[in-house]
């Protein structure tokens, strides 16, 4: 997104909602839009979590949708039942399987569930991996949309083929909330199953790998409104005139679409479980180098593209943490990153960009493995550790910047800092040490501060590409 003209309102004052599913935690925000500024509050915050059963890892979405509602609920008591819209953001490649009537067919499968591992390759047996980077501009990760489908079917074929359509999760709720099915534009490029030459499902791929297109559901471009909420929805929340919209219904979207700078040489790190490094472009780059560091074009508000790389991120903390405190040690990330203080450069590092940290458990064990494969010594202090794994994250983002740097000859000179991980000070300093850029913080709570404004250019009739005045002026 390049420089925007200032906005025109034609409402004094709105109450939008931003919902924002995280892996570890959800919230409900409530935006208060007065013109030319707005303000935002948490009016709700809830638990997430994978959980296992059968050997698979699964989300509990019933669980989510009560916390949705409660959420929903609250906000309209506190506005008198005054709310103008609402959106829903989350993270990308998860979906769920419907039947003709709207029903859910069979579980929803976490993107760290182990069955997705071997269909990469199957599919590449099939379809030729350059190819498919050609078509999508996608990165290869086996969490995506693309292969969770392909051990799906593999493994419960009679529930795709029972399945009159899927739905990726944000618009899964959406679906629930007004009855409209789409696929929201930001968060279908992440599946690995759309053309991005033509913005539309590819055909090539679906046909070749098997994947029937009449399943497919709409893509629809962010902003999009779907319509009011299901009648008996409304009723039960006694809420009336509220609009369901399709913000960037990917969080690392909106995250992005939160950013209230400039992005002509700026980069960005969205930080938290996952660590979304990259910068915005006006066009996708497909070339064979950008396919050999395995980037990813995901489409982002405003037509622009997020040239981006993911980065496994403060997942490696939060699996430390869950350890310790199952071992009667109670720590948390703020107090670990205020001890660590300044982090020195120079010290021991292990390599984040490997596999063996996707799944759960056991991470201070593979941690020291893949220190003892860089030629350091175990380390089980909890403060030595957290400087540990916030001197290899900073590590790997200076190296996916460099990347990004020769891939589009883009000229980077300031990081922007979004997401939790805007917080930590220990993390920040060393980013900045290792990237040589300069260092500055959008919001933590940048995803919900992207839906809002969409959802507000949306209700004003403004152009998508004015957002990024929108997000300035939300505090």
């Amino acid at each position: 997104m390049s420089h925007v003209n200032r906005l025109s309102v034609t409402k004094a004052s709105r109450n939008v909602l931003a919902i924002d599913l995280g892996a570890e935690s959800g919230r409900v925000v409530l935006c208060r839009w007065t013109g030319g500024r707005g303000t935002q509050r948490e009016i709700h915050r809830f638990p997430n979590g994978a959980r296992e059963e059968n050997g698979h890892l699964l989300w509990d979405l019933e669980f989510l949708w009560d916390e949705i509602l409660r959420g929903v609920s609250l906000a309209g008591r506190e506005t008198q039942g005054c709310i103008d819209s609402l959106g829903i953001d989350g993270w990308g490649v998860d979906y769920v399987l419907l039947d003709g009537l709207g029903n859910r067919i069979g579980n929803a499968y976490c993107y760290r569930d182990g069955r997705n591992l071997p269909q990469m390759e199957r599919a590449f047996s099939i379809v030729p991996k350059g190819r498919i980077y050609e078509i999508t501009g996608i990165q290869f990760m086996p969490i995506n949309t693309l292969y969770q489908l392909l051990a799906h079917i593999q493994e419960f074929p009679q529930e795709w083929e029972g399945a009159a359509f899927w739905l990726n999760l944000p618009e899964y709720f959406l679906f629930r909330l007004s009855g409209v099915a789409v696929a929201e534009y930001t968060n279908a490029t992440t599946t690995q199953m759309l053309d991005l030459s033509s913005n539309s499902w590819s055909k090539e791929l679906t046909g070749t790998l098997g994947l029937n297109l009449d399943k497919f559901p709409p893509i629809v471009p962010p902003g999009t409104v779907l319509g009011g909420l299901r009648s008996e929805i409304a009723k039960k929340l006694d809420l009336s005139q509220v609009k369901v919209i399709a913000p960037a219904c990917h969080d690392t979207g909106s995250a992005v679409a939160g950013i209230p700078f400039p992005h002509d040489h700026l980069a960005f790190v969205s930080s938290g479980t996952w660590c979304l490094v990259g910068t915005v472009l006006p066009d996708p780059v497909v070339s064979d180098q950008a396919q050999q560091l395995n980037f990813t074009n995901e489409g982002g508000v405003g037509n622009s593209i997020r040239f981006l790389k993911n980065v496994i991120g403060l997942w490696l903390l939060q699996q430390c943490i869950a350890e310790w405190k199952s071992q009667g040690h109670e720590m948390t990330a703020a107090r670990l990153a205020e001890e660590c203080g300044e982090i020195s450069m120079d010290g021991p590092y292990f390599n984040v960009a490997s596999e063996t940290f996707l799944a759960p458990g056991r991470m201070v064990d593979r941690i020291n493995a893949g220190l003892a494969q860089e030629g350091f010594s175990e380390e089980q202090r909890p403060v030595n550790l957290a400087d540990i794994i916030f001197r290899s994250l900073a590590r790997r983002y200076a190296d996916v910047i460099e990347e990004i740097r020769k891939i589009t000859g883009k000229t980077l000179e300031t990081v922007c800092i979004v997401g939790g991980g805007a917080k930590n000070e220990a993390l920040n300093a060393l980013t900045g040490k290792f990237t040589r850029l300069a260092v500055v913080k959008g919001p933590s709570e940048a995803a919900a501060v992207g839906n809002a404004a969409v959802q507000i250019a949306a209700l004003e009739n403004a152009s998508l590409e004015q957002i990024e005045e929108i997000a300035k002026q939300i505090g």
